[in-house]
């Protein structure tokens, strides 16, 4: 047997060998990513931008915000727009499209919230896990589910923060994307800052910061960028 079985084990390693390919494969190259470019950045202390005018009222800077819309402005964001009281989100929840529920020093386990349209679009641990809802294995009274609209999110919120496994969590509550389709937060006056991204022109994108102090705008800070 063994007389056999030797030369029919090289005969397939031939075999193998010739069925291999041999051809040199170059790597591909590798791509840095393209980042924008910084073409100017100004200060604004005096006058406006975009319609917006140094110390004027935040109330009426939104305003003006909203009327920037059609340019393709739906969002801003709003700094430091902070709380450890869950109260504070009754009927506020619907004027935002994300929420970010953490404990004092950020974990992975902090809970990101988008909604769209007022309802819950999207869930995920600041670990970058997709939840279909928050807390896992939770019946539907329970759990923040894709789809609740944020009335109802709201009132889920107050019964998940009893739960001594979750109420770390709600040590650090953060709305920061306004949804500029929504009315007028009154909270958001007391923000240091708020921002947002747009393009004036094709390949040029344009950074606002809109720097309030005492609930009035007190200077912009514009940054532009070739794409």
């Amino acid at each position: 047997m063994k007389k056999f079985l030797l030369p029919s084990f090289f005969a397939f390693a031939l075999l193998l060998g010739g069925c291999m390919n041999t051809e040199n494969v170059e790597p591909k190259p590798i791509v840095e990513p393209k980042w924008p470019v910084l073409i100017s950045r100004d200060s604004i202390s005096s006058g406006g931008h975009l319609g917006l005018s140094i110390n004027e009222e935040a109330a009426s800077a939104y305003t003006k915000l909203q009327q920037l819309r059609p340019k393709g402005i739906e969002y801003a964001n709003i700094v430091g727009n902070i709380s450890s009281n869950l109260s504070q989100l009754n009927g506020r929840l619907k004027l935002y499209t994300y929420l970010l529920l953490d404990e004092q020093i950020g974990t992975e386990t902090g809970v990101q919230i988008t909604l769209k349209s007022g309802s819950v679009s999207s869930i995920y641990l600041n670990s970058g896990r997709y939840l279909d809802q928050w807390p896992l294995k939770k019946n539907a009274s329970s759990s923040v589910r894709l789809g609740d609209n944020a009335d109802v999110v709201y009132q889920k919120l107050i019964k998940i923060s009893g739960d001594k496994s979750y109420a770390n969590k709600f040590e650090r509550i953060s709305l920061l994307t306004k949804d500029l389709a929504t009315g007028f937060d009154p909270i958001m006056a007391a923000s240091p800052q708020w921002y947002f991204r747009y393009q004036p022109e094709s390949g040029i994108s344009e950074d606002v910061q809109i720097n309030l102090e005492k609930g009035k705008v007190k200077y912009l800070i514009i940054s532009r960028y070739k794409d």
